[in-house]
């Protein structure tokens, strides 16, 4: 597939290395040589130096052949330009933009073929908010993503040995049966594995499920992690702290702790129900003035990493009962996770599953990027054509790598875990755990 890909960050450099990778044709456009040429050491690809709106710079990129464009600029008006001009002058098929003002958002027909034709708008602020919220509303869990119809979900819960008097797998299945949930398979030590009845669960391990979010809180019961959170500090008032106070406040008591003045008094004047602190969020005698001890969730939401870790860690021995984190290095939340901190969040993996799902080839329903993008969850379609390899076959039947692991088949909205023999039928859905390398096998066969 041939791919152009605007702006050389974060995102748009990861996403041209996970898709050249992949065997894709990706030309990558950014006004910093630095950036591209540091891309360009790492995989082979082809670069231009320049602005990605240009219709010359498109066409040097070769956007007559593009199958997409994915725009993931610093500037939502290049990448809304980009996609414009990609499609009403050279006519490609597929584009994406990243819009990080949610104004823009605020009006759905500004993004329609006769306006700015956009197929898919990325918004990062608004994807770490929202997941952010199912988080605290489902406490205890570390990882929540919903399949294409957002009832079904995926879920990683930490098995900790203190809660638990049982470690047997095959005892938590039997429960986990009855509440129509099953344990997928589980990470160790960074490391994934399927499932097996004799496996001992060790202090530390991520299970993940697949379960029906009704079912969510009944699964965490299960691994004593059932308290409801009630009350909630936010460290940062930038567009994600702002937004996830915004949806929380009618359910939970909040505040918001925000260093500059300014900002703090916008956000008085526009979140009802909302206490705006305007102070340091690293400073202790803050922390302890507004009680952070009673704190359910600390949620430090800066756009500083390092400001985010000094107040989680800080908030956590202050008696915050769990801290949430946005760290966008990865060495730092490797660092920290699990440790002083309790869930950290990558805007730049969220960001990246939310792509994949969309440049994903196939009939790839959903895409989430786990374990750092070494991994993806992947929802699959069955579905009915002349050269389906797919309809009328069993698992055993289409050669699937053995790395691959099947979580279940989704079937008229119901589960199917034991899926050894079972017949695929068209419009079934599949849930797949797979490594990158495996991804290419997973789109030639649902191709």
């Amino acid at each position: 597939m041939k791919i152009i890909i605007v702006g050389a960050g974060q995102v748009g450099s990861s996403l041209s290395i996970n898709l050249v990778k992949e065997g894709n044709d990706v030309t990558l456009i950014d006004k910093s040589q630095d950036l591209l040429e540091d891309i360009a050491d790492k995989v082979d690809l082809q670069t231009i130096h320049g602005n990605g709106a240009h219709p010359r710079i498109l066409e040097s990129a070769g956007a007559h052949k593009a199958d997409m464009i994915v725009a993931v600029s610093k500037s939502d008006e290049t990448n809304m330009i980009a996609c414009q001009v990609a499609y009403t002058v050279f006519g490609v098929e597929k584009k994406i933009a990243r819009i990080r003002d949610l104004e823009y958002l605020n009006y759905e027909s500004l993004f329609a073929d006769e306006s700015t034709p956009i197929d898919f708008t990325i918004s990062p602020d608004l994807i770490a908010s929202n997941y952010i919220n199912k988080l605290i509303s489902y406490q205890g869990t570390h990882q929540i993503f919903n399949f294409s119809n957002n009832e079904n979900c995926f879920l990683n819960i930490i098995f900790r040995e203190k809660d638990n008097e049982e470690n047997s797998i095959k005892f938590y299945q039997s429960v986990c049966e009855k509440l129509n949930a099953q344990i997928c398979a589980f990470i160790r030590k960074d490391k994934i594995f399927s499932i097996e009845d004799g496996d001992i669960l060790e202090d530390g391990d991520e299970l993940l499920f697949i379960c029906k979010e009704e079912n969510i809180k009944d699964v965490a019961k299960v691994f004593k992690k059932n308290k409801d959170n009630k009350r909630i500090m936010i460290a940062g008032g930038g567009n994600v702290g702002k937004h996830l106070s915004d949806s929380m406040s009618d359910n939970f008591q909040v505040k918001v702790i925000e260093a500059d003045e300014s900002r703090s008094d916008y956000l008085s004047e526009i979140l009802d129900d909302v206490t705006i602190i305007n102070a340091d969020s690293s400073n202790e005698d803050i922390l302890l003035e507004e009680n952070i001890e009673h704190m359910d969730v600390f949620c430090a939401l800066t756009n500083d990493d390092e400001a985010n870790i000094l107040s989680a860690m800080l908030a956590k021995k202050l008696g915050a009962k769990t801290v949430i984190s946005i760290i966008n290095k990865t060495s730092y939340s490797d660092l920290v996770e699990k440790q002083e901190i309790d869930i950290t969040i990558s805007p730049e993996d969220l960001t990246m599953g939310a792509l994949l799902t969309h440049v994903r080839k196939g009939s790839i329903l959903k895409a989430h990027s786990l374990m750092h993008g070494s991994l993806e969850l992947l929802e699959i379609e069955v579905r009915d054509n002349t050269s389906s390899k797919i309809i009328g076959k069993n698992i055993g039947q289409i050669n699937l790598s053995e790395n691959i692991i099947l979580c279940c088949i989704i079937r008229n909205n119901e589960f199917i875990f034991n899926t050894s023999n079972v017949i695929f039928e068209q419009s079934d859905r599949l849930v797949c755990l797979v490594n990158k390398k495996d991804i290419k096998q997973i789109e030639e066969l649902f191709e």
